[in-house]
């Protein structure tokens, strides 16, 4: 065999990290987390509303971020990862940490688009509720 055709050494299958179910899954999910950002800037008014929903759906995002992380870590430490998929990993990573920017683009936006009187009586909201009640 010549040394053109030599695949050289192959990386073994890793389908928690590489498979295809694990790709599309975060694929979608970041895909589709555009859609209420989109929805909220119909109107060209983002609410507290859709705002406190977006935050929401960013922190879940984090938090299944933070969890591949500390996934790949473990198996780091016990049987060990190639570098091709901790590459697929941070990759995957990066992708839901981009949807904490757009929560960011749209309280920007809002705070930005808010009169005094609007940003002073929000501020005096937050003093009265500092804890964000379950149910409005």
């Amino acid at each position: 065999m010549s040394a053109a055709l030599d695949p050289g050494p192959c990386f073994g299958a890793n389908p928690d990290v590489s498979g295809i179910g694990v790709r599309i899954a975060i694929y979608a999910q970041n895909l589709l987390s555009f859609a209420p950002a989109l929805l909220a800037l119909k109107d060209k008014k983002v609410t507290p509303t859709e705002l406190e929903a977006l935050e929401t759906q960013s922190s879940t995002i984090l938090i299944t971020a933070f969890a591949i992380l500390v996934s790949t870590i473990v198996q780091a430490r016990t049987s060990g990862i190639s570098n091709y998929h901790t590459s697929i990993v941070l990759d995957l990573s990066w992708m839901n940490n981009t949807n904490l920017f757009i929560y960011l683009l749209l309280y920007t936006y809002r705070r930005v688009n808010l009169s005094d009187a609007e940003l002073e009586e929000e501020a005096k909201d937050r003093l009265r509720y500092p804890v964000k009640r379950l149910t409005r």
